[in-house]
């Protein structure tokens, strides 16, 4: 399906299903594919779960606001608290970028894109899945349901999902737990430009603008562009 311009910067739910049993919103063409993967996960152990799915706009902006004025935390490439009062706000944009994305240019907005956990590994019921490094990472709780996946991923048998974000030399920090529907995102993502991306940041009334303009050529290569599977 080709998104209209609503879909692809978070503004509709038109292309969305839920997940049965779930509150969470994922595209309609991925809904198949994830159940499968799940029920493949089952058969090895993993109880394979959805933190966080489709993201509208204006939740991303509460998140992108909280952020840039200091009111949620900022976090180093490791997960590590940075002190907000000593940081210039370019300093504070890119920190943000390296965890969370532009309002508008999210891959969440699209449905396509999840963040997952193995609940059959929670220590306690009342555990937070909070999807940081030290979760994923060797040693981590959820590191053996990510070595699973990085096998099926491997050998492109992880039912049209890979990690859009599985490097450290991009711009945006790994993210293990963070999974993409190949077949709509990368169709998506083509959709995308550096000029698209300019006309809507000056369009917008975005916290940090100034220096989302000022540095959008390489926000764009850094942050928006991602590597395909």
């Amino acid at each position: 399906m080709q998104p209209n311009h609503k879909i692809l910067f978070g503004k509709s739910q038109e292309h969305l299903t839920c997940v049965p049993g779930t509150k969470y919103l994922i595209h309609n063409e991925a809904l198949a594919s994830f159940v499968q993967l799940k029920e493949s996960a089952k058969a090895q152990g993993f109880d394979l779960c959805i933190a966080s799915s489709f993201r509208s706009f204006l939740q991303q902006l509460d998140i992108w606001t909280a952020k840039a004025q200091g009111i949620r935390p900022l976090l180093d490439s490791t997960g590590t608290p940075l002190n907000y009062s000593t940081l210039t706000k370019t300093e504070i944009l890119f920190a943000i970028l390296r965890w969370s994305a532009i309002p508008g240019f999210s891959r969440h907005h699209w449905g396509t894109d999840i963040d997952i956990y193995d609940k059959n590994a929670l220590p306690t019921p009342a555990y937070q899945v909070e999807l940081t490094p030290e979760e994923v990472d060797t040693g981590g709780i959820f590191s053996p349901l990510h070595n699973w996946l990085d096998e099926l991923i491997q050998d492109g048998n992880c039912f049209g999902f890979y990690r859009p974000y599985r490097t450290p030399d991009h711009g945006v920090a790994p993210e293990r737990w963070h999974l993409s529907f190949a077949p709509v995102s990368l169709p998506y993502s083509k959709l995308l430009n550096p000029q698209i991306f300019k006309l809507s940041i000056q369009a917008s009334s975005l916290t940090l603008k100034e220096q989302l303009i000022e540095h959008s050529d390489e926000i764009f290569q850094k942050y928006i562009l991602t590597p395909g599977p």
